[in-house]
């Protein structure tokens, strides 16, 4: 008879156990469901791991991991501060110096809707970000993501230097012309659109102006927005993605090829998450190029190769893309080195005239970071401003709407501010 209440009664504590770790399951992997909604997308692992960290993570709360379960915790208040907010209506205050202030109205606005909380560096991945950063460019952990974009690199480089000695004036024209497409897809689509939010499109031609810039050789949309939007929540400090103070050779290009540090340095949880744009991976066009980026290059490849042979390839995809990614990283290194600064910014960001024509009209890069969000870039008549042009006909045709620009008045206000911030 003993035997047989010992045996019910171990049957009722392994019943409660059971009832206890089924409950705290459910429990754990609604919240999860919860603070990763917006992650709830069709997503393939190799490009955004987070899929895989939240199965791995379940599996752990089932056989009972506290510590997992604290970190689920944390992990799911970081995700519900990252909600997406109001551009027009969200007002920031900003930190300069040692006080906090309320900056202008226009000035307040946020870069982009998804702008990502800043997260509280650790002294784990402090420590293993000095341990990344001195460690060098070349001599680390090559991940397959920079191996191939490196190649890409190396293959470009290598077509530019062989165009000189397959000259055909068909393939100067198809590289001049697609040099005008792809720069403008990546400062208008890119940059002014995706990015900040400058204005609005219908989505047909934003889905147009981006894929142009898809064949600039910037890599895809998600990326690009990702590491501009940490650019400017981080400018000129430790997390800037492309920091001046690291030197000229990575500001300007070594951290295109280092993505494991960018994660790092930028507060990511791992490679290829972008946590900060969950409204650009909640669009199948962009996942889509996310995804088969690598593709789109090579298919514009073997078009150019099948109209012109190989001096249209050299030309039109050596000479060019090497040509405008290097206007275009230019803005994040010269331009944060060499230039006038009409507005007292709290960074190093400058006016640089030359690279204003050059990158069409990104170069007024102090007007910028004064105000983020406006359409035109060359606020004065005179410092020229060829995205915003493209722009203003659109608008003017009816295809732009809400275009944001600072007034007058907003821009002595937010002089006085800047001046009165130091």
């Amino acid at each position: 008879m003993k035997e047989i209440q010992t045996g019910i009664a171990y049957s009722n504590m392994e019943y409660r156990r059971d009832v206890v770790l089924f409950t705290s399951t459910i429990i754990t992997k609604n919240s999860c469901n919860r603070a990763m909604s917006f992650m709830s997308l069709p997503l393939y692992p190799a490009a955004f791991p987070i899929t895989i960290n939240n199965k791995w993570r379940f599996r752990q709360v089932v056989t009972g991991s506290s510590s997992t379960s604290s970190h689920i915790q944390t992990k799911t208040q970081t995700s519900r501060s990252s909600s997406i907010a109001p551009l027009s209506t969200k007002l920031n205050v900003t930190r300069i110096g040692s006080h906090q202030s309320m900056t202008p109205k226009f000035a307040t606005r946020a870069a982009s809707p998804a702008v990502a909380v800043p997260t509280v560096p650790t002294e784990t991945s402090m420590s293993e970000f000095e341990k990344m950063r001195n460690g060098g460019f070349w001599f680390r952990k090559w991940h397959m993501m920079d191996v191939t974009h490196l190649c890409l690199g190396i293959g470009k480089h290598g077509l530019a230097a062989c165009a000189p000695f397959v000259l055909n004036w068909g393939a100067v024209w198809v590289a001049a012309v697609l040099s005008v497409l792809t720069g403008i897809g990546v400062t208008l689509g890119y940059h002014r659109l995706l990015t900040h939010r400058s204005f609005k499109l219908p989505k047909w031609l934003e889905y147009c102006f981006t894929y142009c810039g898809c064949h600039a050789g910037q890599r895809d949309p998600i990326f690009w927005v990702s590491v501009h939007k940490n650019h400017h929540k981080y400018t000129d400090a430790e997390r800037d993605p492309h920091s001046p103070h690291e030197g000229f050779w990575f500001s300007h290009i070594g951290w295109f090829h280092y993505n494991e540090y960018l994660a790092v340095k930028c507060g990511e949880p791992g490679i290829g998450e972008y946590s900060n744009v969950p409204e650009l991976k909640a669009q199948w066009f962009y996942r889509f190029l996310h995804d088969t980026y690598v593709w789109h290059t090579i298919g514009l490849g073997a078009i150019l190769y099948m109209l012109g042979g190989f001096p249209y390839v050299a030309w039109g995809m050596g000479v060019r893309t090497v040509l405008v990614n290097h206007v275009t990283f230019v803005v994040g290194s010269v331009c944060h080195l060499w230039g006038d600064r009409p507005w007292n910014t709290p960074d190093t960001s400058t006016n640089n005239g030359i690279m204003a024509m050059l990158t069409f009209g990104e170069g007024w890069h102090n007007n910028h970071h004064a105000f983020p969000a406006s359409a035109r870039h060359g606020l004065e008549w005179w410092q020229l401003d060829v995205t915003w042009e493209v722009i203003k006909f659109l608008e003017m045709v009816g295809l732009a709407t809400d275009v944001k620009l600072p007034t007058e008045a907003e821009k002595k206000i937010m002089k006085l501010y800047l001046d009165n911030s130091k």
